[in-house]
């Protein structure tokens, strides 16, 4: 820990009062990382602080006084990620490949599940690259919307993106789908904590055994889910009839991210694109953030994570 560094990063996060208690939570359990939350706060731009700074809000709310045990897990989290990472660059592959090594490894462990989904709500702060991220959907996905909408969530984890959706003016319904009923039940107690503005329906759905969309949404979104699946094509190939002619999806999904339950991996923005474009798709808009700010030339050739946010229509 260098007393410098942790002076700036406070110093950085004046005005940002929920960012700095999560930030403060993670340095008394970690006081090591505040050079890489010193760097990840430093490349973000005033609107990607101000929409950091409402994910700080809601995660708060979803921890319930409970800081100290999230960033403990966030750290447990990270590490479990470095170990994946140190497998990723020596090997050049993830770990797993399939949805029944995930689920042997991580999804039917229960105390394992506990640590790594508490510490994952964390990176939506604590990541330039989610962050950034999360600014793209806030002010470019649900906040460009200029008539009502039909909302479509694939795989809502701690809901964060549906509830500020459920916020948005003209958000006229919501859904959320995920293969996973515990998953949904877990979606269900966050937005009960988060005090939704607009009603949201929680559907158990598996997009790659469903045949054909019960009905059509306007605005589908689909963020870190593609990564965790044997054939995403084929999901994209399902919301490719379940997105309306005039709608929009709003895909993230990451390159070179080895994580526990990671098996389908993307090296190139170009590799993404191709993804959504041959499921039938016209990226419109491609938004590319590395981890903690970096260049995204040096990222891609180093093979550091980046995240891709794209905007696509029907083709």
């Amino acid at each position: 820990m260098s007393a410098e560094k942790t002076e700036l990063l406070r110093g950085h996060l004046q005005g940002w009062p929920e960012t700095r208690a999560v930030v403060e939570a993670v340095l008394a359990q970690w006081p090591e990382h505040d050079g890489y939350l010193l760097k990840s706060m430093q490349a973000r731009s005033a609107a990607v602080m101000a929409a950091t700074e409402a994910a700080a809000r809601a995660s708060r709310n979803l921890m319930d006084g409970e800081e100290a045990r999230f960033a403990a897990d966030y750290r447990w989290t990270c590490h479990r990620l470095r170990d994946e990472e140190l497998f990723f660059h020596r090997e050049g592959r993830y770990r797993l490949s399939t949805f029944a090594e995930a689920s042997t490894e991580v999804y039917s462990n229960a105390e394992y599940m506990d640590h790594y989904v508490s510490g994952l709500l964390l990176t939506q702060v604590l990541w330039f690259n989610h962050a950034a991220t999360f600014e793209m959907f806030l002010n470019r996905v649900v906040g460009a919307a200029t008539e009502p909408f039909r909302y479509l969530e694939v795989g809502p984890g701690h809901g964060l993106m549906v509830f500020f959706a459920a916020q948005a003016p003209f958000a006229r319904s919501l859904e959320a789908w995920d293969v996973s009923e515990v998953s949904l039940r877990e979606t269900q107690a966050a937005l009960s904590r988060l005090s939704l503005a607009k009603p949201v329906s929680l559907v158990q759905t598996d997009i790659l055994e469903a045949k054909e969309p019960s009905s059509k949404f306007d605005l589908i979104v689909i963020s870190e889910v593609l990564e965790h699946l044997e054939d995403p094509a084929a999901a994209l190939r399902f919301l490719r009839r379940a997105v309306s002619d005039k709608g929009r999806v709003f895909i993230n999904v990451p390159l070179n991210s080895p994580s526990p339950d990671h098996i389908f991996l993307l090296s190139t923005p170009e590799e993404a694109t191709r993804l959504a474009e041959d499921a039938g798709f016209r990226v419109e808009t491609l938004e590319l953030f590395a981890t903690q700010g970096a260049r995204i030339e040096r990222a891609l050739a180093t093979q550091v994570s980046v995240s891709v946010g794209m905007i696509v229509a029907p083709a």
